[in-house]
């Protein structure tokens, strides 16, 4: 029985003390700033990201890696030995998953599973960390498969972008409800359903916001007393290390499985801006 490998994209930006010693390797999401290419989390890290992008709001853009860049990766670990299980970012919203497809059938699609994971950031970590460790365990491409399937099924995230202005620039959001969100300190709440991203609400000031998505968490995961958290921030550490402490508290340690902070990673940020903040939940 062969080894599996699990392969992602940088939008998962998983942490990498929880990466450490499982089979995940990462292909990165480009940035574009002023035509020059960076590599997310390779040669531009999120806080550099963030930092410029507060002063350059419309310089920056994104793009999904090629075929060639999977191809790669694929053929090396093949090499090795390994089939690989391929979990990506909803490809609802990225052309990610199209390049993957493109690029096993390159490759060996025999090897390979592509996965959607309809999601990103944590939500797509949880996947990706979960099948690793079934990897890393002996289970078959097959088992690491319906783990993957599992977790996106008992999984979520809420995110409150630090911007309205980056969601009208990502076409999320007209000039109108722009003007009349920040005229009233209007603070969307978003969640990421079968793929898409949707407003799950709409509250006044970031502390309500806050609240609010800690509230929305709790009705969630009511039944349950095993629950993955993970408090997520684009620049600003101390609002995803303030929510997680929120959700926490709220839903009591005892039936906290794991929790963890990471930082949103430059190919999703640029769509909601410097200061957002998030909260991922998984639970069985």
């Amino acid at each position: 029985m062969a080894p599996v490998a699990v392969v992602t994209d940088s939008t998962a930006n998983i942490p990498a003390y929880l990466a450490q010693d499982l089979p995940i390797y990462t292909v990165p999401v480009k940035v574009i700033w002023d035509e020059k290419t960076y590599l997310d989390g390779i040669d531009i890290t999120p806080e550099h990201f963030y930092h410029r992008l507060r002063t350059d709001p419309d310089g920056a853009k994104t793009s999904q890696p090629s075929p060639a860049d999977f191809s790669q990766i694929f053929t090396k670990l093949i090499d090795q030995g390994y089939e690989i299980l391929t979990i990506l970012v909803t490809a609802r919203k990225s052309g990610t998953f199209n390049s993957a497809i493109q690029a096993s059938k390159e490759v060996s699609t025999a090897k390979i599973s592509i996965f959607d994971s309809e999601s990103g950031s944590a939500a797509l970590a949880f996947q990706v960390l979960a099948s690793a460790r079934a990897a890393a365990a002996g289970a078959t491409l097959g088992a690491c498969r319906k783990i993957a399937e599992h977790v996106r099924a008992h999984s979520h995230t809420f995110f409150i972008p630090g911007a309205l202005d980056s969601l009208r620039r990502g076409g999320r959001i007209g000039s109108a409800t722009l003007f009349i969100g920040s005229l009233l300190n209007i603070k969307p709440i978003l969640s990421v359903v079968n793929g898409d991203i949707v407003a799950a609400e709409r509250v006044r000031t970031m502390k309500h916001a806050l609240t609010r998505v800690v509230d929305l968490v709790d009705k969630r995961v009511a039944s349950s007393v095993k629950i993955t958290l993970a408090g997520l921030y684009a620049d600003i550490p101390e609002m995803g290390e303030n929510l997680l402490d929120l959700a926490v508290k709220r839903i009591g340690t005892e039936r906290i499985h794991h929790s963890f902070i990471a930082t949103i990673s430059p190919a999703l940020g640029i769509h909601i801006g410097p200061g957002s903040v998030g909260l991922a939940y998984m639970w069985e």
